[in-house]
């Protein structure tokens, strides 16, 4: 997508070495922040497609809030830039304001304001005239499922209608981009899935949406791609079958037992299989299941016929053995504690 009014300085993804002159819908470019002596934010740089879902990870203080923050122009950065849809943050602040919409952590709803006048009074503060705005407004609480609602006070709302009320009036100027922090926190599980599913519609439809979120099954399900940051800093990105490849040491491979061993009797067993495969062994006798780590640099199925062969020699009796890939969360707690090595 090709922009004229993109400033000169914007940093397009050929000079990544793609050699494609299509503009990020969102980009930061060695983005900091320090407060006083302390760097909360830390050089960081990535950029999101038109039309990607991407999910910004990290622990608490990792520094999300603040990129968020300085993404969303409410916060200047030490040094670094943002760009979103091709204009910069700063130089051209009202454009890049125009061009995205955003849903906070904390609902900001007029509560003693229906929801439609919540909506109009949206629509006044961007210029928009009530022949453009009123269909529009229609169209979205029929699209949120809040049709029926519209003339009810907000403050009435359950959490769940709050956080759609808070969408559609993100959205209700057709910004490109769409940055929410923790959209679903203290939702109840349908609830959840109801703004799931706005979100996949929201795609669907071309906007681009950056994402935090502490719910890593929800990152799982909807982003494109992920980003993982520590103490400000990018540590992995890419799509969860790219940082399951980039993550090392925590496939496995799970044995149910059939049979209850005695635990001398496993240890030694146990003992004769790290001869043959010198790795992270776990034993469960809650669920009477052995957790054998892959190693690092050996092929799964080379592995697998030694677990298998070990089981044979062994007389081990078993019910399953299956091959087990790390989950999102398992990745992020790997990261996280630094214990995970990466390729």
């Amino acid at each position: 997508m090709k922009n004229s009014d993109s400033i000169g300085t914007l940093h397009d993804m050929s000079q990544s070495g793609t050699g494609s002159k299509l503009v990020p819908a969102i980009q930061a470019v060695s983005l900091t922040k320090q407060f006083g002596d302390r760097v909360v934010v830390d050089r960081l740089s990535f950029s999101v497609k038109e039309g990607d879902i991407y999910a910004l990870l990290g622990d608490n203080g990792a520094g999300k809030t603040t990129t968020i923050n300085m993404l969303t122009t409410l916060l200047s950065p030490t040094s670094g830039d943002v760009f979103i849809s091709g204009f910069h943050s700063i130089k051209q602040a009202e454009k890049c304001k125009k061009a995205f919409g955003v849903v906070s952590q904390d609902v900001c709803l007029y509560q003693e304001l229906t929801a439609y006048e919540n909506l109009i009074f949206i629509a006044d503060l961007y210029g928009m005239n009530r022949a453009q705005a009123v269909p529009r407004i229609k169209q979205l609480l029929a699209q949120a499922g809040l049709a029926d609602r519209a003339n009810d006070l907000a403050g009435e709302f359950s959490g769940g209608m709050q956080r759609k009320l808070s969408i559609a009036m993100a959205i209700l100027h057709n910004p490109k981009v769409l940055f929410m922090d923790e959209p679903t926190v203290g939702l109840d599980p349908a609830s959840r899935r109801q703004i799931w599913l706005m979100l996949k519609e929201l795609r669907s439809a071309g906007v681009t949406i950056l994402l935090t979120t502490n719910y890593l099954e929800e990152a799982e399900l909807l982003a494109d791609r992920i980003g993982i940051i520590r103490r400000g800093q990018m540590v992995m990105e890419g799509n969860i079958e790219e940082l399951r490849a980039k993550t090392e040491g925590i496939h496995s491979i799970s044995i149910r037992l059939a049979k209850t061993y005695s635990q001398d009797e496993l240890n030694g067993k146990i003992d004769r299989l790290l001869l043959r495969l010198p790795t992270q062994i776990n034993y469960d006798p809650v669920r009477n299941t052995i957790s054998i780590a892959q190693p690092k640099d050996a092929q799964l199925v080379p592995s697998m016929q030694t677990v298998l062969n070990w089981l044979e020699t062994e007389k081990l009796v078993f019910s399953n053995v299956a091959t087990n890939e790390p989950s999102l969360e398992e990745i992020f707690l790997a990261v996280s504690t630094g214990a995970a090595v990466t390729r």
